[in-house]
């Protein structure tokens, strides 16, 4: 089972964010799994539908327990389905990418992997220094894409985005990265080279990958190359693939 978690770009009058496919249908057909959409809560001043990731409360008259809702959908979901309960995964773009990254820490009890796009791990309403989250519930494998020329989750720089009209300061994709092979107890890199130089994406690397973690985990990061803020469709068939290979143990 997939869960696809959105993004927050809707206009007046409201769209429906589960009518989204996200490019996952085909794939989903060909490799048999289900696949998920939950909608997150609507904001009806600003015309978005808004994940609580973290810090994100200020986007919110009334905060959401995201976190509890995903745990309780995916808990009477793969009871209802009769889902491998080793086979459940989250992928998001976004603030659904960042709202991932919670799901990652808070749910990894339950969730064997999790794949990210545009979407670092925080977006706090302070300035830097950036506040990463606590210990993750259980190991968990991590792929995260970001696209070189994202604007608005802008990946190196500790650079700002906005939420439903509130100001929130990013962490950045090696902040991101190091989190997760911390949690996971990662051995081994494929290079020692930092994902950004400064403020922007280091040219002289693609990415990085951590092997050696703990329950077989991997902590995977790749660059787009000229990719701006997207949810590039055609990568989907690698994102399964790296889904599948890691169920839990």
């Amino acid at each position: 089972m997939v869960l696809m978690l959105h993004g927050t770009n809707f206009s007046f009058p409201p769209a429906t964010p589960i009518s989204l496919m996200w490019g996952w249908q085909g794939v989903s057909n060909e490799y048999r799994f289900i696949l998920v959409k939950p909608a997150s809560t609507y904001n009806s001043k600003s015309g978005q539908w808004n994940w609580d990731a973290y810090d994100m409360d200020e986007a919110f008259q009334s905060p959401p327990d995201d976190s509890g809702f995903l745990r309780q959908l995916i808990v009477n979901l793969t009871a209802q389905y009769s889902v491998n309960p080793k086979q459940v995964y989250v992928a998001g773009f976004s603030s659904g990418a960042q709202m991932a990254h919670r799901v990652g820490v808070e749910i990894s009890d339950l969730v064997a992997a999790v794949v990210i796009a545009s979407g670092t791990i925080v977006g706090q309403p302070a300035p830097p220094p950036i506040t990463l989250p606590g210990p993750a519930a259980a190991p968990v494998s991590i792929q995260e894409w970001h696209g070189t020329l994202d604007g608005n989750i802008i990946p190196c720089g500790n650079g700002v985005t906005k939420y439903s009209g509130y100001k929130f300061y990013l962490a950045t994709v090696d902040q991101s990265f190091n989190y997760w092979t911390g949690q996971n107890a990662c051995t081994t890199f494929q290079n020692n080279l930092p994902l950004c130089e400064g403020a922007v994406p280091n040219p002289a690397t693609t990415g990085n990958t951590a092997t050696g973690c703990a329950n077989n985990t991997e902590v995977q990061f790749i660059w787009e190359p000229n990719v701006g803020h997207s949810w590039q469709q055609e990568n989907n068939t690698n994102r399964w693939l790296f889904f599948a290979a890691h169920p839990k143990p």
